[in-house]
């Protein structure tokens, strides 16, 4: 059994979760989880990853990542954040240039790439309302 969870796409508070995973759900599975293209790997997505999965309303970060996480979170969280804007346009943070091209080949409506050159970077990034989401492994969370 894992300890942790293994991957998860984390996204600022008052992003709409629903658009994201709607977004996301109209890339075929073999663009979205395969870095193969792009000459390396786990690109934007583990390449292990067959699919996503929206977790139920009641489910937040407390209850997914549990407490340990959570605090490490709540450390991260400053202030109330505007309202998202009202273009419904998902700014994606990727890390490194292979994830950019990755991530820039997609051409999804609505979804601009932001690149970074860590995760801690695009966190930065989500704090300071530069980005909406990225996707990370659990043990990076």
């Amino acid at each position: 059994l894992l300890k942790e969870p293994r991957h998860a796409v984390i996204s600022r508070k008052d992003a709409d979760s629903e658009q994201i995973y709607k977004v996301l759900k109209q890339i075929p599975d073999s663009d979205l989880f395969s870095s193969a293209a792009f000459g390396g790997k786990d690109l934007m997505f583990s390449d292990s990853i067959t699919d996503l999965m929206e977790l139920p309303k009641i489910m937040d970060s407390f209850l997914y990542l549990r407490e340990d996480y959570h605090e490490a979170m709540r450390a991260l969280r400053a202030g109330n954040p505007p309202a998202p804007p009202q273009d419904g346009k998902i700014e994606w943070c990727t890390v490194g240039h292979a994830e950019q091209q990755k991530c820039d080949s997609l051409q999804i409506p609505h979804m601009e790439c932001r690149r970074a050159s860590s995760v801690e970077e695009c966190i930065q990034k989500i704090m300071r309302k530069e980005a909406d989401a990225l996707a990370v492994d659990g043990g990076q969370v």
